[in-house]
């Protein structure tokens, strides 16, 4: 059976994050908008290892998680907070496992008590163009569109 609680990183081990994550047991996953597009290419491109004052010459804010040793950056509008499960290194990279075990999010992204993501403005990194693009438009049901070629 499919476990729903779980996430998977693919990071380099020598990163300051596999280094904090393992230290700290706990890790935060933020989701980027297309508001905090320059933000979040500037932590992809920069390494805390060489750059002390990453984090700070982001001009981004963050508050420490309630749920586990890692920080919530404010602005962007949902965080997954997760627990340290495993970590694997084989050919393929770095994997870091991790529960989750607490979701946040800001009150725009919100209908009643549920996230709606087409209200999030999730960005996604496209590998082959190098591009961002806003994740905007639900377009089906999952484990439900499928049946009709059953």
């Amino acid at each position: 059976m499919q476990k729903r609680d779980t996430v998977a990183l693919n990071l380099t081990e020598s990163h300051k994050t596999v280094q904090n994550i393992k230290k700290r047991g706990g890790f935060t996953v933020s989701i980027a908008d297309a508001a905090h597009v320059t933000e979040a290419d500037y932590f992809g491109i920069v390494s805390g290892n060489k750059e002390p004052h990453k984090f700070e010459k982001s001009g981004l804010t963050a508050e420490k998680s309630a749920a586990v040793d890692a920080p919530i950056i404010t602005e962007f509008p949902i965080c997954l907070e997760c627990e340290f499960v495993e970590y694997q290194s084989n050919a393929y990279g770095v994997g870091v496992i991790g529960k989750v075990v607490n979701v946040t999010a800001d009150e725009s992204v919100m209908v009643g008590d549920k996230v709606d993501m087409s209200l999030v403005n999730a960005i996604a990194f496209d590998p082959y163009t190098h591009g961002y693009y806003k994740v905007t438009e639900r377009v089906g049901e999952a484990f439900s569109d499928g049946n009709k070629l059953k």
